[in-house]
């Protein structure tokens, strides 16, 4: 009889420990107010997302990471918002809500302004360039040369207007219709063409990335832009032995 007494007690309390148990799971379901969905308060942010956020964390992480790339690819990247209360996210938050593919697309436009707050930084205006760097020379030396060679203004933002200084170009800008102008454009579509040629035809330099262009059948290469500093001998170490033509 003792035993048996043992065992219906123990049997008991394992009852009462279960009860207690499925209290405390029903007391930490929660519904999501976006997708509606029931889910464990695991699958919710622990933290608020915003300090501005006055409210309990009813939207679920899926939800949070979905409405940061929709936030991302409708709105201006700085604009992604909380998507109950619409209170504006810091980045750290985005950064740890968002899916791998939205979080690379995100720290790039963070890098892209931390780089365009630096004092005389400037992107190089070519669209197929995407470099950037800070031009020293500033407004009083406004044509900047950018790694690949591109010429861009500084004061303008835009590629080195020929033949004009900086306050020429500001007065045919204001005139779209004269000759002068008409010239500048008609121009940066023939260097648009130009580059669009040279990447199809040539191919960089193993040694500096200069574009090169074979001549003719053998490995005899000649430069499109200028000699290479770097290569004014044989280069043994390449699969191809490449001899610079002087133009």
């Amino acid at each position: 009889m003792a035993t048996l007494t043992v065992e219906t007690r123990s049997q008991t309390e394992k009852l009462a420990s279960n009860k207690t148990e499925a209290v405390q799971t029903e007391t930490v379901q929660i519904e999501c107010v976006v997708c509606t969905e029931t889910k464990d308060f695991l699958h919710f942010p622990l933290s608020k997302l915003s300090t501005d956020c006055q409210h309990a964390m009813r939207v679920c992480v899926e939800c949070v990471r979905l409405s940061i790339t929709a936030d991302l690819k409708n709105k201006y990247w700085q604009d992604i918002n909380c998507p109950e209360c619409n209170n504006r996210l810091d980045a750290d938050v985005v950064l740890r809500y968002a899916s791998p593919e939205t979080r690379a697309k995100y720290e790039d436009f963070l890098t892209k302004h931390m780089l365009e707050s630096q004092e005389g930084f400037r992107w190089c205006t070519e669209p197929s360039c995407g470099s950037g760097h800070i031009h020293e020379g500033g407004y009083s030396q406004p044509i900047m040369k950018c790694p690949n060679g591109h010429l861009s203004c500084y004061v303008h933002k835009v590629p080195w207007h020929k033949g004009m200084t900086c306050d020429e170009f500001d007065i045919v800008k204001k005139n779209p219709d004269s000759p002068a102008y008409k010239q500048h454009l008609r121009q940066q579509e023939e260097n648009k063409q130009s580059e669009k040629i040279i990447a199809l035809t040539s191919k960089p330099c193993p040694s500096c990335g200069r574009h090169i262009e074979k001549d003719g059948g053998c490995a005899h290469m000649i430069y499109t832009f200028h000699m290479c500093p770097q290569l004014n001998m044989y280069r043994k170490d390449k699969l191809l032995f490449l001899v610079p033509r002087t133009l």
